[in-house]
Order: structure tokens, then sequence, then C-alpha cells
């Protein structure tokens, strides 16, 4: 099953790599290469629910063979693509394929495995996604180096094959006992609510939150939400059983997956940013930068595995938030000149926090479903995996949109001492300091000075004072996010202290 689901895990690690380049190579508008991401973000997202019901009912053997098959092709499709919107298009049906292999393979796991034992698994299954996680940007950047970015997709083939392959012979088939009908109007207004809320959630980074667009789009996914409730009241064979969140220690769980995703954005995000921008590191070397985080979460979550099964759910969990805490903590010392090995024990800290939760949190949910409901549980999981790490970039997002807007440019009045050249200097710089403002944007401005008559002194004082107030703006942002993400955390600690510890739970 993992070798299966690994092609989902690494392409979303590998595709952010490569969107630069594919940008560049399809002629793509901003808005063009953000659909790359949101298409598939968003039919993942609507999906991943009902696929687990569908799971269910007519075998979670069946339909993850059918999504290993069928994301492998639809990448072969990506990596074949002509124009930009061909490979959004492409992403799309990946998402479709894709929404069928995690609550499909979950749902596997819960049905092979009793609950004793199914922890053990769960770790097992944690440690795929943090090679991934660990590996995929260096492979990524590798195959955008040397080869060129359609191989990051045709990477998924081999893994495809090998997946589907392993799976006929060794999976055995399950699925949910009776003859009961698929929750259609359920399904489709749950993808639909799904949908709007991430979609509401994503543009709030650019439009705001109280903007009429955001606004629209969370209202309508809120009110599909509360029409997908009644539907599930009334109707004899519910898309998401509501007699599922009885159980305190899911109900938990799946606010904790959310705040664990939440609290990860805040660590990992604007990380990359850092070690690009102020850091001046590449690509290649980012990522190589970032293996102490991934390495650390490939460890952690065999031994969650084995810590739940030992010490319990709800201790993991609090173990995990505390350790997440610190490591958010000890981010605020992290300044312009730090060095990167200076991140190494902070990351190790921080990755053993996440490692925990996340087994224990999936053991929550799963473990506390019905096995028949295993792929609705374990939709659920994932769902709001997706909705977290939305929440995250976007509320994060506006957290450095909010300091580099209210102190940039005042900064750089108070270092150029000129108000007009300050402002002039400043016009349009915003979103590159939320960025980290890389090399290339001092470099962007030595160029624009000098073509403007200004002597190569005097522009490259002016790139160097510029980028010296940038980078104090973003690390004053940055040190803000983990302050918010701290916060969330602690609240993860207080929320683990409600979860009951997993027992057997009737079929």
């Amino acid at each position: 099953m993992v070798t299966g689901i690994f092609v989902v895990m690494i392409d979303g690690t590998v595709v952010g790599v490569a969107n630069p380049t594919i940008a560049s190579d399809l002629h793509a508008s901003p808005e063009g290469i953000q659909w790359v991401t949101n298409a598939y973000l968003l039919v993942l997202a609507g999906l991943t629910i009902p696929m687990g019901r569908v799971a269910d009912k007519f075998g979670r053997k069946r339909l993850f063979l059918v999504g290993v098959g069928g994301f492998s092709l639809a990448s072969l499709l990506c990596g074949l693509a002509g124009s930009i919107w061909f490979l959004v298009a492409a992403r799309g049906l990946q998402a479709v394929f894709g929404a069928m292999i995690g609550p499909a393979g979950i749902g596997v796991l819960r049905a092979a495995f009793p609950v004793d034992k199914l922890s053990r698994a769960l770790g097992i299954f944690g440690s795929i996604s943090a090679i991934a996680s660990a590996g995929g940007p260096i492979v990524g950047g590798l195959l955008v180096q040397y080869a060129n970015w359609p191989w990051v997709f045709f990477l998924n083939l081999p893994f495809g094959v090998l997946g589907v392959s392993l799976g006929l012979v060794i999976i055995r088939e399950s699925c949910e006992r009776g003859n009961h009908r698929l929750d259609v109007p359920g399904a489709v207004t749950l993808t639909l609510a799904m949908a709007s809320l991430v979609w509401g959630i994503t543009q709030a980074q650019d439009s705001g939150w109280t903007s009429a667009s955001t606004m629209l789009f969370l209202v309508v996914g809120l009110v599909l939400l509360a029409v997908f409730m009644v539907i599930e009241r009334k109707t004899h064979s519910p898309m998401v059983p509501l007699s599922l969140f009885r159980n305190r220690s899911l109900s938990i769980g799946i606010v904790l997956m959310i705040v664990v995703m939440f609290s990860l954005f805040s660590l990992m995000f604007f990380m990359t940013f850092f070690l690009q921008g102020p850091q001046e590191l590449s690509a290649m070397a980012t990522g190589i930068a970032l293996l102490p985080l991934s390495a650390t979460s490939l460890v952690a979550s065999p031994v969650s595995g084995w810590m739940t099964e030992k010490a319990g759910v709800r201790k993991t969990l609090v173990s995990g938030a505390v350790l997440l805490v610190i490591g958010l903590l000890l981010m605020q010392r992290i300044q312009i000149g730090s060095s990167v090995w200076e991140l190494v024990p902070i990351f190790v800290i921080a990755g053993f926090g996440i490692g925990f939760m996340m087994v224990a949190a999936t053991q929550a949910i799963v473990g506390n479903a019905p096995v028949d409901k295993a792929g609705v549980a374990s939709g659920l999981q994932q769902s709001m995996t997706q909705l977290g790490g939305a929440l995250g970039t976007s509320v994060l997002g506006g957290v450095m949109a909010t300091i580099v807007g209210s102190t940039f440019a005042g900064n750089l009045r108070g270092a150029l001492g000129s108000t007009l050249e300050a402002d002039q200097v400043a016009a349009g710089l915003g979103k590159t300091v939320e960025l980290g403002f890389p090399p290339a944007a001092r470099e962007g401005i030595v160029q624009g000075l000098t073509h403007g008559g200004t002597s190569a002194s005097e522009a490259t004082r002016i790139a160097d004072t510029v980028s010296d107030v940038a980078h104090h703006t973003f690390m004053t942002g940055l040190h803000t996010v983990y302050w918010v993400g701290t916060a969330v955390a602690l609240l993860a600690a207080i929320l683990a202290l409600l979860v009951r510890d997993t027992k057997p739970a009737p079929s």
C-alpha cells in the first residue's frame, strides 16, 4: 500500500520545485501557474471524503488500485502538456485519482490490522510520508536541473506500476457489508462545500479575509455544509454517518489534524524563503538544509506508533504538542546571521513533535471508527489535512503581509533618510519582501537604478540598504508567524488532554 501511495506523496513535494521552470517554458501567467497547484488542491479537498465512502461500499482494494493506476496515467499527461491550461486540466485529473488513493489506502490498513497493531502500521505509513517530504525537493531539483520539468511527473510512472502490481497480489479486498445506496446528493453537496471553503481560504491570502470574493466562498461553503448535515440526517445511507462524531476522541482528532497542519506550515512554509532570502541558499541547498526536519519525522513516525501502543494516544499527542511548542519557541532565536547548523536541533525537536502528533491524531480518527467506516474516517482525516494546510498558508501569509505592509516603508525611510526616495524604491517591493527578498531582487534594484541614470556605486549602496531593511522586516514577520504557530500548538496540547485512548470499535 505504501508503495502505491508514494506516488501522491512525492508528487506533492516535487512539483513546487518545478513551478518556476514550468511557468517559463509554457509562458504561463502568475494566475496560470497558481492554478497548477490550486486545481489539484480544490479537487483533492472536495473529493477525498466522498471517495472514502465509495471505497467502503465498492471495495478498498479496487478503488486503491484504480487510483494508483489512474494517477500514474494522469501524471503522464501532465508531463506531455504543451500548454499551461492542458497541464491544469491534467492536474485536476490527477487529483480525482489521488482522492481515491488516500482514503482507500488507510481503509486497507484499518481492515488489515487489529486496533492494537494499527498504530505501528500507521507509523510505517508516516515514515513513507517523511521520506517523500525529505527526498521530494532534492529529487525535484535534480530532475529540473539535469533533465526537464516533465520528468517530475514521469517519475510517478514506475512507482505506479510497482504499486498496482504488488497490490493485485498482496492486498485483500474489504468493503462495507450490506446493500446500501451511495448518497449522491450528500457527495455532491460535500464536494462543493469543501471546494468552496478551500478556495475561500486560499483566496484570502491575496484578497484579504474581509473581501467580497473571500466572504462569498466561505459563506457558500458553510451554507453547503449545513445543507449537507440536513441531508445526512434524513438519508438512510449517509455519505458521512453523523454518529461518528459522537465519539469525542474521533471529533477531537479531526480538529487536531487541522491544528497540527497549521503549526507545521508555520514552521515550514516561510523557512524556505528565509533560507533562500537572508541566507542566500540555492533551491538545492535549501532542500538539503531542511533534511533534518524531514529525516526526524521519518524516525518519529514509527516511534510514535510504538509509543501509542505502549503509552496511549493521549500521552503521545500531548508529548508531540509540547515538543512542537518548544521547537517553535526556539525559532525566535534565529536571526539573519544565524548558521544553518543552529536550525538542526530545532528541526529535530519539532520533527519529533510533528511525527508524534500526525500518527497519534490519525489513530484517534481511524482507530475510533468502526472497520466498515474506515474509508470515511480516513477521508475525513486527509480532508482535514488539506484544510489545515490551506488555512495555515492563508492565515500565516496574511500575518506576514500585515507586518511587511505596516513596517517596511517606514523602516526604509529611516534607513535612506529621504521620504520620496524611500517611497519610490518601496513601491511594488512588498510581495518580494514577504518572500524573503532573495539576491535576485537586490540585483533587480541595482539594474533598475543604473538604467535610470544613477551611478553604479550609488545604486549598489541603495540596493544594499534596501536589502538589509527588507531582510530585517521579513525576520520581524517570521518571528510573528512563529508566535502564532506556538499559540496554535498550545491549543493542540490542551485539546489532546481530552482524547481517550483508542479501544476496538465494533463493526
